[in-house]
């Protein structure tokens, strides 16, 4: 699929921010990622400080009303990127999955339209469907460096996370046999052209230290209950940090305990103090003006 070619200015912006996203995965503190799903969500952590804002693919499914697992188009992933990228300054990473696509050139063209949609990282995982066999380490390095050489045409170098599932789908193996396997996968994403290693639902700190110690790579951690402390992991070389769907988790749990408080005549303590007012909400959305016609 051709796709218009991006301008020069806007190429150079993409350029910079990603030269600024791929910065903050060398330390040597943890680059803390609250992912998010609306551009609303993108604007309140820009305004608290956070210097890079990402998508997970859980909490834009859910937010649309359905499941994870590339159960929504491409099309409507995109169409929640696009206005998340134009509504913040800081560098854009969206999740884009398994990628959408069979083929490595299937995968690179759908990672150019995430980039022309103002995201300049991405996610991509090596399993071959929700909860089934993990994609051979050498085709999955095929999809990887596609995008990478893709990038590159494009003057821009994007971000690629690479995710491996090794800890979700191998139940059968031993913690050592995934720690090796991760690390065999890790070198080989890393040499294909990733930037960062995804070991999903690794979380001790010493299954860490040694992906860390073994990959030599930047390493993200999704962050969960039972993972090791913010500190621990910074401590041990992991230099991201992603909360995946936890905040649509948490938001979503809030706007139910209102709802049955409400629906069992409480109070409206709930609207009271400590909650965000409208003219906080409209500071945040004033912040940043959205490109192009209104909506």
């Amino acid at each position: 699929m051709n796709h218009e070619p991006t301008p020069t200015s806007d190429r150079q912006q993409l350029a910079d921010k990603a030269r600024s996203l791929r910065s903050l995965h060398a330390g040597p503190g943890l680059l803390v990622l609250p992912n998010i799903w609306d551009p609303l969500g993108a604007r309140l952590l820009q305004s608290l400080g956070y210097p890079a804002v990402a998508t997970a693919s859980a909490a834009v499914a859910f937010s649309l009303g359905y499941d994870d697992g590339e159960k929504i188009t491409f099309d409507a992933m995109l169409a929640v990127i696009r206005p998340i990228a134009d509504s913040v300054r800081v560098p854009l990473t969206a999740d884009i999955e398994r990628g959408y696509a069979d083929s490595p050139a299937g995968v690179a063209d759908n990672a150019r339209r995430v980039l022309t949609a103002g995201a300049v990282g991405i996610n991509i995982e090596d399993s071959l469907s929700e909860g089934a066999l993990l994609r051979a380490t050498d085709q999955q390095c095929e999809r990887i460096a596609a995008i990478r050489a893709m990038a590159r045409e494009a003057g821009v170098h994007m971000v690629i996370n690479a995710r491996t599932d090794v800890f979700i789908i191998d139940s059968s193996a031993t913690l050592q046999d995934r720690i090796k396997e991760t690390i065999t996968r890790g070198k080989e994403y890393m040499a294909a052209g990733a930037d960062c290693l995804y070991p999903i639902f690794a979380g001790d700190l010493d299954t860490v230290s040694q992906i860390v110690e073994g990959t030599g790579a930047p390493i993200n951690i999704y962050a969960r209950q039972g993972v090791a402390s913010m500190s621990d992991l910074e401590a041990a070389g992991v230099r991201r940090l992603s909360l995946g769907p936890n905040l649509l988790r948490a938001a979503l749990q809030a706007m139910r305990q209102v709802a049955v408080e409400m629906r069992g005549q409480g109070g409206y303590d709930a609207f009271g103090e400590g909650v965000i007012t409208s003219d906080e909400i409209r500071k945040i959305v004033r912040s940043h003006k959205m490109p192009g016609k209104k909506v």
